[in-house]
């Protein structure tokens, strides 16, 4: 009789402990319904974001957000490949749809027939990250920049509803999608710049007032299509010099482009590949950020 209740406590012990062991494993991590989650295949687009690349001065020649992403995504499905298109040369909204080059495809032909071409081998392109609209946002208050902000802004919103439109095409089958698209809106660089002795006479605009103004199109346009927004512009708020090349405090007027570098340092592409998966809704066992890593 003890031996046997022994046993059940015994039996029912290891029951209780079971969920601590167990893999994660792809049908038990799917999003919401509605929701792929890690398919067969990873498709990152963007521009230098999803690239890694950065200025000559400061490039440290390790991957970009996506790469960080990718390993968090093979917890999950180990089976999962990743391909990567981003263009690292100052791809933009426009260039990501049209290439100068007209013996090239652009980006975003490169990922619908991608997308396609794959689904046609019966494998699965989800999640697709994009990161895009940077290069455009970063030319308006670049100094001695030209460009009309709000020219650049309607610029930007109809570039980005073809961008997302013909993803989203090409992500769904019979009305349902067959793969997950998220976006990221961009952090700000330049916080308080424009109120620096001497930066009005350079910058062309308020880096506090125009950026954010991207980032609303962002949102505005993605939500309206039911596609998820990795907000990376709060994480980065008050951790500029940690997470981003730019030199802090700003050097003094006249400024030395060099150090202006808007890219993100290691530290800030793992936050962003955090906020991907995080956004994403997609779930481990125990989730350890890369920050923490």
């Amino acid at each position: 009789m003890v031996r046997s209740l022994r046993r059940g406590l015994l039996i029912l012990m290891l029951i209780a402990l079971m969920p601590l062991f167990v893999l994660p494993t792809r049908a038990a991590n799917q999003l919401p319904p509605g929701k792929v989650g890690p398919g067969d295949v990873y498709l990152a687009l963007g521009d230098s974001l999803a690239t890694g690349t950065e200025a000559a001065a400061n490039d440290d020649g390790l991957p970009g957000y996506p790469d960080l992403l990718f390993a968090s995504l093979r917890q999950i499905n180990p089976a999962i490949t990743f391909t990567n298109l981003g263009v690292g040369s100052g791809e933009t909204s426009s260039s990501f749809i049209v290439t100068a080059i007209v013996t090239e495809t652009s980006q975003l032909d490169r990922a619908v027939t991608f997308i396609t071409t794959e689904r046609a081998a019966g494998r699965v392109v989800s999640p697709v990250t994009l990161s895009i609209g940077g290069n455009d946002a970063v030319a308006v208050v670049r100094p001695g920049s030209t460009t009309n902000v709000d020219q650049a802004l309607t610029l930007f919103r109809a570039n980005l509803i073809k961008i997302l439109d013909d993803l989203v095409a090409a992500l769904t089958v019979e009305g349902q999608r067959t793969g997950d698209l998220l976006i990221m809106n961009y952090y700000n660089p330049y916080p308080g710049l424009y109120d620096q002795p001497g930066y009005q006479l350079v910058l062309p605009a308020n880096p506090d007032i125009e950026l954010p103004r991207f980032n609303a199109i962002i949102e505005e346009e993605a939500v309206s299509r039911g596609i998820a927004v990795v907000d990376v512009f709060t994480p980065f708020q008050g951790r500029e010099a940690e997470l981003i090349f730019v030199m802090r405090p700003y050097p003094p007027f006249p400024p030395n482009l060099d150090d202006f570098d808007f890219h993100p340092r290691e530290a800030g592409h793992r936050v962003i590949a955090d906020h991907f998966f995080l956004t994403s809704g997609y779930r481990l066992t125990a989730f350890l950020p890369l920050v923490a890593q």
